[in-house]
């Protein structure tokens, strides 16, 4: 009998009498053994209780949603007809966009992949890495080996998506994405949410408990500091340029090469004595993304060759732009950007290239080119002096574009190629 009450303990939890194992067994400050007064199933309860309470999200009232969730605009230029082609669109919001960097190839907003080989438009077959995330083997446009070529590369069509269709507030940092309902074969570009990986973390245990990871609960994830990186702080946010721009990071060198290049991009944009001196630049807008220099400088990093002197355009990939953005400026040699100046200014009301020789009383031809000018003639009408600088300066930039075919990027080489003179312009 009293084998059998040694063998037995209540517990002062739940009340019941049960065997002595269902209790742990702990050893004391002096390593003197005994038994827990609480079972082992109301210990774990209470261990669970604790988790879950030291665990569980709660939001400030007052949580300020400075980050809030946006879309790119896409330039009407790189979105594909697919209206004559024999696809059927996953969605009646489905388009195809040109991707930059990639040859003739096109990414939808849903992470299919459309590309132009052999005289044909073919939608690429879809394949799975080990983890289930989609992606494709692309030619991309690199710098290697002092010239632009193209490689092949593995090409993840989630983190393109969230690259050429969403907002990313902190590129240095979100480099996780969330795919809604943790579905990591939904590409959908409205379900992908750009994250770090704490804020990564955070979502996926809440939705594991939940069920939960609606919009609004993650970007309260995404403004909330608890969850931002180590060297971000409400100061950083602050537009300290033109009113505008802000630094984005603790850690900013004020007097590196890439500060110098955000600091004119955004006066350019937003400084209106600049514009007295500059008119051109009146209209022209730096991207939401842009705005943070460090998501500028990371893309600076990425595509600046180092080593090389080079300008910052954007007006060669697409004609009359006035935005600056990742997708629409480029590095090129000084040279090269020269060529695209129109001097609005100092023609007047006459075409481009085109000038009145009162003495002459003709219209004269000619072009500039790193501050030298090249007469081409005159003429008796304005429009056989356009003519003739049209001619003139087409075939000059595609001469140059063979001249320094290596030492661009392809798609600065194609834009030259295909280069057409306006009388407009």
């Amino acid at each position: 009998m009293n084998t059998e009450i040694s063998q037995t303990k209540i517990c002062k939890k739940c009340g019941r009498l049960m065997p002595i194992e269902k209790f742990n067994l702990i050893k004391g400050q002096y390593n003197n053994p005994y038994y827990l007064n609480q079972c082992k199933e109301c210990e774990y309860k209470r261990q669970r209780e604790y988790l879950e309470k030291k665990n569980k999200i709660e939001f400030s009232d007052d949580l300020e949603i400075l980050i809030k969730r946006q879309y790119k605009v896409i330039k009407p230029e790189r979105i594909l007809d697919i209206s004559k082609l024999k696809f059927i669109p996953l969605g009646t919001d489905e388009i195809f966009v040109k991707l930059m960097d990639y040859k003739d190839t096109w990414l939808s907003n849903y992470g299919r992949v459309i590309r132009f080989s052999n005289g044909k438009y073919n939608l690429l077959q879809r394949s799975y890495d080990n983890y289930g995330a989609l992606r494709y083997s692309l030619r991309k446009n690199v710098f290697c080996g002092g010239r632009w070529i193209y490689k092949s590369v593995q090409f993840y069509a989630a983190k393109a998506v969230v690259e050429e269709f969403i907002v990313n507030p902190d590129k240095a940092n979100n480099i996780y994405i969330w795919h809604g309902g943790f579905n990591k074969q939904d590409c959908y570009y409205r379900n992908l949410y750009p994250l770090n990986q704490e804020q990564y973390r955070i979502v996926k245990n809440h939705f594991n408990k939940t069920g939960d990871d609606s919009e609004e609960f993650i970007l309260k994830v995404m403004n909330d500091i608890r969850f931002k990186p180590d060297d971000w702080s409400r100061r950083v946010m602050k537009p300290t340029m033109c009113g505008i721009g802000y630094h984005g990071s603790e850690d900013v060198d004020c007097k590196s090469e890439s500060y110098f290049k955000w600091h004119d991009m955004i006066h350019r944009c937003y400084n209106a004595k600049f514009h007295e001196r500059q008119p051109q630049y009146k209209g022209c807008t730096v991207c939401e993304e842009w705005l943070n220099y460090s998501n500028f400088k990371l893309w600076y990093d990425q595509n600046k060759v180092s080593g090389m002197p080079l300008d910052l355009d954007k007006d060669i990939l697409f004609k009359g732009n006035k935005i600056y953005s990742s997708e629409t400026c480029c590095f090129v040699p000084h040279a090269i950007n020269t060529l695209f100046l129109d001097r609005k200014a100092d023609r007047g009301d006459f075409p481009i290239g085109v000038y009145y020789d009162k003495d002459k009383k003709k219209y004269r031809a000619a072009m500039s080119f790193m501050g030298k000018q090249i007469k081409l003639g005159r003429f008796d009408t304005a429009e056989l002096a356009f003519n003739r600088y049209k001619e003139y300066k087409e075939d000059f930039i595609k001469d140059m574009a063979e001249q320094y075919k290596d030492a661009i990027p392809y798609k600065v080489y194609e834009a030259m190629i295909n280069w057409k003179i306006e009388i407009d312009d």
